[in-house]
């Protein structure tokens, strides 16, 4: 049996009519008037309720599906997917990592980290702030012993991520660093600029107790651009 009729639709009065099917779907996900697990009418009646082809429908359909906003089940029926931000990083991590340098890869982090750096310095807790602390406190203890230092280093960016309260950027952010994963690890081991990425990871703390956005972006896009540009000289501008 098919879903109820969508009543809010409007007809589609478009060149590209796909896309206006698929943009009023969104609209009412967004709306609540959607929600994950409905069924979407059949297509002969999304037809009617659209004013437009059964074409036009089942590319508004399979464009939906794509997005990973609807699935079709065996059996028939297309319903709302339950969505979460692995279903954003499966397709980003096929396209971040398909065919584009290492260099592309690394300048893209560093759009994305400083903006997160600013957002957390507005929205951090002290509860945070406290543990970013005893982080940061570990690394300096490892680097000074002459230790790696990879779980500190990693926990201190995802915590600032989760500061961010932005689970778009983070989870982009989490698809950039799976890519890196290799050729970080690799200049992790060598140790290098140890100090330097302490210095860093300080300015990023007194800019985040501080509460300074303008601060935090920039401590984390210098911070960036020095690991960035260490990485590339250690592993070279070969393809990720």
């Amino acid at each position: 049996m098919g879903g109820q009729p969508l009543t809010v639709i409007e007809p589609i009065r478009r060149s590209r009519l796909y896309q206006g099917i698929v943009e009023q779907i969104e609209g009412l996900l967004e709306k609540g008037d959607l929600r994950p697990g409905d069924q979407l009418p059949p297509e002969r009646q999304l037809a009617e309720q659209f004013q437009v082809s059964r074409a036009s429908v089942r590319e508004a359909l399979r464009t939906l599906e794509l997005l990973g906003i609807v699935e079709t089940r065996a059996g028939g029926g297309t319903f709302v997917r339950q969505t979460s931000p692995d279903d954003l990083a499966r397709p980003l991590t096929g396209l971040i990592s398909r065919g584009h340098s290492l260099a592309d890869v690394i300048e893209f982090r560093g759009l994305i980290e400083p903006a997160i750096a600013a957002l957390a310095a507005e929205r951090i807790t002290q509860t945070q702030l406290a543990e970013l602390g005893e982080i940061f406190a570990a690394q300096e203890r490892k680097v000074a012993a002459g230790e790696p230092y990879a779980d500190e280093d990693t926990r201190f960016h995802e915590l600032i991520g989760e500061a961010s309260r932005n689970e778009l950027l983070t989870t982009m952010l989490g698809v950039v660093w799976d890519v890196m994963r290799e050729s970080r690890e690799q200049w992790l081991q060598t140790n290098q600029r140890a100090h330097s990425s302490l210095d860093a990871h300080r300015r990023i703390l007194t800019a985040l107790g501080a509460h300074d956005g303008d601060a935090a972006r920039r401590a984390a896009a210098d911070h960036i651009k020095s690991v960035g540009e260490s990485i590339l000289r250690l592993i070279g501008g070969s393809k990720v």
